[in-house]
């Protein structure tokens, strides 16, 4: 596979991982009960679908933030390097808390509902809850820090860059935000992804200048 061919392929997936973004920002304000109760929410029928798609979304998403970073490493510098690696252990962690979502939390939701709860053993438990907490916050500063370097590198878009940051932070970075917060920052997200998708498609024909 050529350099040029690999570039594109991250385009696509960037691409996909937008639509993504857009899909379960809405869908869960469309679809699940008012309120932030999990376990009202692992019962309900739209779970299934909703849980495995975060699932494949919290999978492909740092393989775009790697393409990402890779096309700018050398202009974001050592910023952008520490950013990415926040933003990538913090997707990862993500994943797995995404896995136990979509397999684990629809068995525990009728053989032992009380550990669906945030005040249930699961949560109480100092190494879930140690896991639970600080993977957003290393999340969200590595977001911020790349997008800080992903803005001053310009080799994408500066507004996208600013919009890539601010709404994975909203919708991604902070734990458990209000659903209508949420949607509106897997917009901002999906928009932003979708520009930088298009300068890896196009090979970096952006005009610098924006």
């Amino acid at each position: 596979m050529t350099a040029q061919s690999l570039r594109r392929c991250c385009g696509l997936l960037t691409f996909g991982v937008a639509a993504l973004q857009l899909f379960l920002g809405f869908l869960p304000l469309l679809l699940l009960p008012a309120g932030n109760v999990p376990l009202s929410w692992v019962l309900h029928p739209a779970w299934g679908l909703l849980s495995e798609l975060a699932f494949i979304l919290a999978v492909l998403a740092p393989l775009v933030l790697l393409g990402l970073y890779v096309f700018q490493a050398t202009e974001a510098g050592v910023l952008g390097l520490a950013g990415f690696t926040m933003a990538f252990i913090g997707h990862l962690l993500y994943s797995s808390f995404q896995f136990d979502m979509a397999v684990v939390w629809p068995v525990l939701a009728t053989q032992a509902p009380d550990l669906v709860d945030f005040s249930g053993a699961m949560f109480l438990d100092p190494m879930f809850s140690f896991a639970h907490f600080w993977m957003g916050p290393i999340h969200t500063v590595g977001i911020l820090l790349f997008g800080v370097a992903t803005f001053r590198a310009r080799v994408f878009p500066r507004w996208s860059a600013v919009l890539f940051a601010v709404g994975m932070m909203l919708s991604v970075g902070i734990l458990s935000p209000p659903l209508l917060l949420r949607a509106a920052g897997a917009t901002l997200a999906a928009v932003a992804l979708v520009a930088m998708g298009a300068v890896l498609w196009r090979g970096g024909e952006w005009p610098r200048a924006l």
